[in-house]
C-alpha cells in the first residue's frame, strides 16, 4: 500500500510541470501586449525611416498580428536585435517571436522552431562597379574581401563556394552595405528584397552572377520562436498560411506591392471541377 501511495505521489509531481506549462499564446493574451524581435537595418523589410520610426514589410506584418490577436496594432513592443542575438532572445523568452528576415536551415531547426515561410527570397550578391566583377567565380581570390553576416550558415556556405576569398564578418545588413560602399569590402550578399533596395538606391553597385552556386537557390524567410509550444506555433503558422494562400492574401498582396514593388507568388486556386 505504501508503495502505491508513493508511486501515486511521484506521478502527481511529474504531472504538475506539464499542467503548469502555459502556452505563450495565453501569456500574450493575458499580458495584452505582443513583444516581437526585429531588425532595424534591413530595408525594405524592417528599418528606421527618416522620421526615426521602424517601418517595412515585417513591421507591418507584426502590427497586423497584434491587431488580430489583441484588437489593437499599438499593443506591440519591438525589440531590435542583431543577427547573433536572434535565437537567444527567443529561447530566453525575451521576445514572443522574431521577424528578422531569417532563413530556415536544418541546423537551425534543431534548436529553434519555424513557421511556414512568409517570404520566398534568395541571396543576391552585390559588388562595387569599379571592381569589374561579373561572375562569382572571379571572386575566389584572397585579394577580394567578402562582407557577410557573422552567422554559421553564411560562413559555412562561403567556405564551400568561395574558399579563397577574404571574409569580413559583420552583424547587420546595413553594415554589409556600408563595408562595400566605403571600400572595406568588394562584395556582399543578402536576401533579395534587401539587395533590390540597395541596388535601386545605389548606381555604383552591380549584381554578380551566382548561377550554379548555392547563392542562386531559394531561401525561405520565416517567423521563429521557442520550440515546444505547439499552441503558439500553430497560431503563427496558421496566420502565415492564411497570408500566403487563404483569407489574408489580399493584405499580403498589398504589403508585397508597397514594400517589394511587385506582385506576390500566386495564391493557390481550388479546382472546382468546372470546365
Amino acid at each position: 500500500m505504501a508503495y502505491r501511495i508513493l508511486l501515486a505521489l511521484a506521478l502527481a509531481c511529474l504531472a504538475i510541470p506539464a499542467l503548469a506549462q502555459e502556452s505563450q499564446l495565453d501569456v500574450v493574451l493575458k499580458r495584452d501586449k505582443l513583444i516581437v524581435g526585429t531588425y532595424s537595418t534591413s530595408p525594405p523589410l524592417a528599418y528606421v525611416d527618416d522620421k526615426g520610426e521602424l517601418v517595412g514589410f515585417e513591421i507591418d506584418m507584426a502590427r497586423e498580428i497584434a491587431k488580430d490577436l489583441l484588437g489593437d496594432a499599438k499593443k506591440l513592443e519591438f525589440v531590435v536585435l542583431q543577427s547573433d542575438g536572434r535565437f537567444p532572445a527567443a529561447l530566453s523568452g525575451k521576445i514572443d517571436f522574431g521577424l528578422c528576415s531569417t532563413t530556415i536551415t536544418p541546423d537551425r531547426a534543431v534548436r529553434i522552431a519555424f513557421t511556414y515561410p512568409y517570404l520566398d527570397a534568395g541571396s543576391v550578391m552585390l559588388a562595387r562597379k569599379d571592381a569589374h566583377i561579373t561572375k562569382i567565380q572571379e571572386l575566389n581570390d584572397p585579394k577580394y574581401t567578402y562582407a557577410l553576416l557573422n552567422v554559421p550558415p553564411a560562413i559555412a556556405r562561403t567556405k564551400r563556394v568561395l574558399p579563397n576569398i577574404t571574409q569580413l564578418l559583420l552583424d547587420s545588413p546595413s553594415a554589409l552595405f556600408l563595408a562595400v560602399k566605403t571600400g572595406r569590402a568588394t562584395v556582399f550578399s543578402i536576401d533579395k528584397p534587401i539587395a533590390d533596395f540597395y541596388a535601386g538606391e545605389n548606381a555604383d553597385l552591380t549584381r554578380v552572377d551566382t548561377t550554379g552556386t548555392e547563392l542562386h537557390l531559394v531561401n525561405n524567410d520565416s517567423i521563429f520562436l521557442k520550440p515546444g509550444d505547439f499552441k503558439w506555433w500553430l497560431y503563427l503558422d496558421t496566420y502565415v498560411r492564411e497570408l500566403r494562400f487563404g483569407t489574408r492574401y489580399e493584405q499580403y498582396t498589398d504589403w508585397y506591392r508597397k514594400w517589394l514593388h511587385k506582385d506576390p507568388p500566386p495564391q493557390r486556386l481550388y479546382d472546382t471541377g468546372e470546365h
